[in-house]
């Protein structure tokens, strides 16, 4: 047995795409299955979202709740980082290599064997956990929150999963019991759960209108739209008019390319129209481009525009639109990266200026501290609040005041959607 005590600290997951290799060992395949409490076919259990994800509690051999990201995109579950004062009891050990997206050499993890997961009184043993040397993600800064892990394929296999995101409420339903009333009026959108990750098939249209069929996996942990791989496109999808980015980080360290807007993009007969998608360059993805021949990611916020269904016992998505539906797609109107230094406390601080975007215009610079928004003190404000104000609309203008270097400065803000 090994204890886990405060391994990183940081957090948010831009691409949570896992491809693991086990420098030369075999895995070996979780036995345990969730059980639920009796009586029960279903359970419900209300989740924190932030930045497009889905955060709930699980407890880990009889932890205290811990706090782990919803994700379809990994195939395990993944611990990337324990506060200073909790410690996780883990069971039979042994060390792993792993790489995924990203341009560096992956990194090394630690697998357990034989540990007990608990979700809202719904427990499974003997379920492996991936625990990672480096907290790559940082996901507690990006959210505002202590996040702790990731939760995927163990969880999505065993249930029925609806992910209400308009009332924030995740329900977990035994095979066979999802309500027949609901499911016939959702569209049934077909899904092939491959290497344990769902993936779909998309119409995605160029800005010269031209459709291309594109197989995607379904990455709930990615909170971007989509992530689209260039070289498995026609040349000219591409669109003309695009901006350099840092796209998230993947196992194998930063993910950079380009992000741009397409015409459509149409899911089991939704079109959304004028989509923002990210296009990362080669050497990011090299390690996926060959996997499944798929086109990209489907991502969280595309999902969260729907109440979805995830049913992989029958190879299928029900979609239901919601009010966020219609909304349309913006990327990054401030044209800045706000992180949460100490998360859990009202403290906000830019991460990152764009060049030539509203936030560089308006003279702010990475690790100026945000003070007040339109004249509200920050510190009486929840994070998503913030990110709130910091993306509502082109066109509103917003007074900032931040702190830097000991010194008050005021600003005003003009958003504008750069894409």
């Amino acid at each position: 047995m090994a204890k886990v005590r405060s391994l990183f600290w940081g957090i948010f997951i831009c691409s949570s795409l896992v491809i693991a290799t086990a420098a030369g060992q075999s895995l070996r395949v979780e036995s345990g299955a969730f059980q639920f409490p009796n009586g029960k076919n279903r359970v419900r259990v209300p989740f924190k979202f932030i930045h497009n994800l889905v955060i709930i509690p699980v407890q880990i051999n009889n932890s205290k709740p811990f706090h782990f990201v919803l994700d379809t995109g990994v195939d395990r579950t993944l611990l990337v980082e324990v506060g200073l004062y909790d410690s996780i009891a883990l069971h039979d050990v042994e060390y792993l290599y792993l790489r995924g997206l990203g341009k560096g050499a992956g990194i090394e993890a630690i697998l357990s064997n034989g540990n007990t997961l608990k979700v809202a009184g719904v427990e499974a043993r003997q379920q492996q956990l991936l625990v990672l040397e480096q907290n790559i993600f940082n996901i507690s800064a990006k959210v505002g929150m202590e996040v702790n892990g990731i939760i995927g394929y163990p969880l999505f296999k065993e249930f029925v999963v609806e992910i209400d995101y308009a009332n924030k409420m995740l329900s977990l339903y035994k095979p066979g019991f999802y309500p027949m009333k609901r499911a016939q009026k959702a569209v049934k959108v077909p899904l092939t759960i491959e290497d344990k990750k769902p993936y779909l098939k998309a119409r995605a249209v160029a800005e010269d209108g031209k459709a291309t069929d594109v197989k995607l996996i379904v990455d709930s942990g990615m909170s971007s739209t989509m992530l689209l791989y260039p070289t498995t496109l026609p040349p000219s999808f591409v669109p003309h008019k695009t901006i350099e980015s840092f796209l998230g980080n993947g196992l194998n360290g930063e993910i950079h390319g380009e992000i741009g807007r397409i015409k459509a993009i149409s899911i089991g007969g939704f079109e959304l129209e004028n989509p923002t998608a990210s296009f990362p360059d080669s050497l990011s993805v090299r390690h996926a481009l060959t996997l499944n021949n798929r086109n990209g990611n489907l991502g969280a916020d595309i999902l969260h525009r729907f109440r979805v269904v995830f049913d992989y016992a029958n190879s299928q998505m029900l979609l239901t639109p919601n009010y966020y539906f219609k909304k349309p797609f913006y990327f990054n109107l401030s044209g800045m990266e706000v992180m949460c230094p100490l998360p859990g406390h009202n403290f906000y601080a830019i991460a990152n200026v764009f060049p030539d975007s509203p936030a560089d215009k308006a003279g702010l610079k990475k690790g100026d501290n945000i003070v007040s928004i339109n004249g509200e003190k920050c510190f009486e404000k929840s994070f998503t609040e913030v990110l709130d104000a910091l993306k509502s609309r082109p066109g509103r203008k917003i007074k900032l005041k931040i702190t830097r270097d000991l010194k008050v400065i005021e600003t005003i803000l003009h958003l504008e959607d750069v894409i």
